[in-house]
């Protein structure tokens, strides 16, 4: 699919450099190209929309991933530290037994030496039962034949024995306490290695959606230059054709002595020191100059335009105050018509600079400023479109002293 779109773009673009590579002499077909273009441009924003959901998607599910394998981890760590406190309690039994061990052997100890009293009192008898037990428990039973044992010492010894055997119930539990704990901890490192697989294919499908995503911005990015210059090559066609036409009507002019002249512009001469600043940065293509002749009258500012340039920043030329602006035009496409708004100016800016001089920033798809704003050179004012009476997008700027407009390109 992507190879699919990447493929159309790409004979788009070259089809578009084949008519950028020669003179526009069929402006219908040109259009025609235009709009083929625009039309992609938009199928492939959605897609480039819909390619960025998934990432978004996708980038959600490695974040749950991530989570999950850090919960497992610590949840490990606990049964570590579980393992750890229940060696400790376990130790801690075996000391106690160990102890009893001790206390048991120190009293058979006594027995013993009561046993050698019972000897040498003659009780031979006795004394050959007990000392041939096998071990103690066999010891524990033979002596309770021994009648001589007194009563104290069968207690004493029963007393140990019990918390013998308790201490080694205790610590039975714990052990198999450990064990559980430890099946436990094995379960989650099972569990914790599938995440980590888990883990590793999402992060390979997100890194895949990401690079998809980028190709199509990328190719996206291409057609829209291509639209520019087409755009471009259309103003450069009008351009020649209003030449034309101003040379056709001058000839008219000459033929016919009572045909209207061009009316005359007041001449002034602005102080200017060269700082304006350029109102479009990274754009100086003038396709109208000042005074240039539009057939009925005579333009009144500088035309700012070139491949792209839609949506471009425009910025004041000076510091001043704005003290109008028209935001109402949504008309942002090439006509060869006024729509009316802003008098035909469409969506401008216009700020007086308080030293006589005025300067208008027209046919602005978006305005960031306000009336009363007070502005320094430089400072953003809004973007280039298509609005007013306007056959293409490109920036008019205009400028004016004492109320008379004069040519702006005097300021640099």
């Amino acid at each position: 699919m992507i190879k699919r779109i990447l493929s159309c773009i790409v004979c788009l673009c070259m089809l578009a450099g084949c008519i950028l590579s020669v003179t526009a002499t069929n402006i219908d077909e040109i259009k025609q190209q235009q709009e083929a273009l625009e039309q992609q441009s938009a199928e492939y924003e959605a897609i480039l929309n819909e390619k960025n959901a998934e990432v978004d998607k996708q980038q959600e599910q490695v974040d749950a991933i991530v989570g999950k394998v850090e919960t497992v981890t610590k949840e490990i760590q606990l049964s570590h530290q579980k393992i750890a406190i229940l060696d400790e309690q376990i130790q801690e039994k075996q000391d106690q037994i160990d102890e009893k061990n001790a206390e048991i052997e120190e009293n058979m100890d006594i027995l013993r030496q009561r046993i050698k009293t019972i000897y040498l009192a003659g009780e031979v008898s006795s004394l050959e039962i007990i000392m041939g037990a096998k071990d103690f428990s066999d010891f524990l039973d033979k002596v309770q034949l021994v009648k001589s044992v007194s009563a104290h010492d069968e207690e004493l010894i029963n007393n140990i024995q019990a918390q013998l055997d308790l201490i080694s119930e205790e610590k039975e539990a714990l052990e198999l306490d450990k064990v559980d704990l430890e099946e436990e901890k094995g379960n989650l490192e099972e569990k914790q290695e599938e995440l980590n697989e888990l883990l590793k294919e999402n992060q390979e499908t997100l890194a895949t959606l990401q690079e998809e995503s980028d190709d199509i911005l990328h190719q996206l990015t291409m057609t829209e230059e291509q639209l520019g210059q087409l755009d471009s090559e259309l103003q450069e066609y009008y351009r020649e054709l209003q030449q034309q036409q101003i040379q056709q009507q001058q000839q008219q002019q000459n033929n016919n002595s009572g045909a209207p002249s061009a009316p005359s512009r007041p001449s002034v001469t602005p102080p200017s020191d060269g700082s304006y600043v350029w109102p479009c940065p990274g754009f100086y293509m003038l396709t109208s100059q000042f005074e240039e002749w539009r057939g009925y009258y005579n333009h009144g500012a500088i035309d700012i335009a070139g491949g792209g340039i839609m949506g471009a920043t425009v910025v004041a030329a000076d510091s001043g105050t704005v003290v109008a602006t028209c935001t109402s035009c949504a008309h942002n496409w090439g006509k060869y018509y006024s729509c009316g708004c802003g008098g035909g100016y469409g969506n401008y800016v216009w700020i007086n600079h308080g030293n006589g001089k005025e300067t208008v920033y027209a046919h602005l798809t978006s305005v960031a400023v306000s009336t009363g704003t007070k502005v320094s050179a430089g400072q953003y004012l809004g973007t280039v479109g298509s609005t007013g009476h306007s056959t293409g997008a490109h920036l008019h700027f205009e400028t004016r002293y004492n109320g008379v407009k004069y040519d702006p390109m005097s300021e640099y």
